[in-house]
């Protein structure tokens, strides 16, 4: 690969973002630059992120250019309160809009890149890309990490009407489109028809062992510091919840039901949430189940901590309820690779049941009663030493570098 090719990536998330969707971005990034790629990174404020990676420092040959993103909702508003238009076409698009598209025309006279590449689904990303590619005629390739929000519900009239246009542009102006899963592709291919069909391929998401490396060089001490209870069978959830989509209510009824049958108590049983908030807004179903002494919910810690925590929990627990039936979450990719035990609550036509479920060692089911039973096998699967059941998983079609090694060869191929 020549040292001479350049890409310019725009990204609403980069680190020192913890967000969920960094993996995916980050590791192109990387694998990129070590392929001989000159990556020059147009991405937001870190300021503009609700959780952060304080231990992230940018490299001292990383070309990172960072524009100012203020959040609608947080920063421009008068006691809470603001016009709903601001939000177009997203909390952070009236300031990052702007500030992106000016840099971004600097960096491109600067480093003349060979290719934009941009990743959503925050929509102003895409739109930056688009300004861009028709204003200097370079071929644009852009990524869907998930559906624009009105594929799936709603966000309101106007901004359907804006997100919409958004996606239309994108169809119709970029050389290739890269989507996250089969399923979401075929969502927009059914839409938009034949400016999807040809020119679109699938990215799927997935662990990255350069990660699991970097474990190894975490001190002994570093390592065991992990949030459980060695006497106590440890449930671990990384990552965000909601009650629409990742609703996490079924599975405490379920903990209910063992607890009142005397299988599990406070003293050999938890489930520890991290990353989700403080979790105020299930405290009610938790009193009312009388498991406040099962569930925790704590702070969350960088990337490499967290991932350090799944290869030292007893199970995984990963919840995506049928409205995310056409998206696979990262962060399921990083769980199988652990070779852990796995709780899956995905309904059984989604894309994250039919991959999960192929797997040995990972019990599925939506409803209490169905968790119950995978609970139940979970927790019978640690024996005497205090040690669970390791799968030996095949998951070289889901390596990172080889998604990355994908993203490559499209870019190579535009002209």
């Amino acid at each position: 690969m020549s040292a001479t090719k350049t890409v310019l990536m725009i990204a609403f998330e980069f680190p020192p973002s913890n967000g969920a969707s960094v993996p995916r971005i980050e590791s192109f990034y990387r694998y990129l630059k070590q392929w001989g790629w000159e990556v020059i990174v147009l991405t937001a404020d870190p300021s503009a992120y609700s959780k952060v990676d304080a231990t992230y420092q940018d490299g001292p040959d990383d070309k990172i250019y960072r524009t100012r993103a203020l959040d609608v909702q947080r920063d421009l508003s008068y006691k809470g309160k603001y016009f709903s238009i601001m939000e177009t076409p997203d909390r952070w698009g009236l300031t990052w809009i702007p500030s992106s598209v000016r840099v971004g025309a600097k960096l491109i006279k600067k480093y003349k890149p060979d290719v934009i590449w941009s990743s959503a689904p925050t929509p102003s990303t895409h739109y930056i890309a688009n300004k861009l590619s028709k204003q200097t005629g370079l071929p644009w390739v852009a990524d869907y990490r998930d559906p624009c929000h009105y594929m799936n519900g709603s966000a309101g009239r106007w901004l359907d009407f804006i997100h919409k246009k958004i996606d239309r542009q994108v169809m119709r102006n970029s050389a290739h489109l890269t989507y996250a899963t089969a399923a979401v592709r075929d969502l927009y291919q059914a839409k938009y028809g034949a400016l999807v069909e040809s020119k679109n391929t699938v990215i799927e998401n997935g662990f990255d062992e350069a990660n699991f490396e970097r474990l190894a060089a975490l001190s002994s001490v570093e390592r065991a510091n992990t949030p459980f209870d060695s006497k106590k069978f440890s449930m671990y959830y990384s990552g965000v919840l909601y009650a629409h989509g990742r609703d996490p209510v079924p599975i405490f009824e379920a903990i209910a039901m063992l607890n009142n049958d005397g299988l599990v108590n406070a003293e050999n049983f938890e489930l520890i949430f991290q990353g989700a908030g403080n979790g105020e807004e299930f405290s009610d179903a938790l009193t009312t189940l009388g498991i406040t002494d099962l569930v925790q919910f704590i702070e969350p810690v960088p990337f490499i901590n967290a991932l350090n925590n799944m290869t030292r929990a007893d199970a995984l627990v990963l919840i995506q309820d049928a409205r995310f039936n056409k998206q696979i979450p990262g962060k399921v990719y990083e769980y199988l690779r652990t070779q852990r035990p796995m709780l899956v609550k995905a309904d059984s036509q989604g894309a994250t049941y039919k991959l999960a479920s192929s797997f040995d060692g990972v019990e599925t089911g939506m409803a209490a009663e169905e968790l119950v039973l995978g609970i139940t096998k979970l927790i019978g699967s640690k024996n005497e030493q205090g040690q669970v059941t390791v799968y030996q998983r095949d998951l070289t079609a889901y390596n990172r570098e080889q998604k990355a090694r994908q993203l490559e060869q499209i870019l190579t191929s535009i002209k």
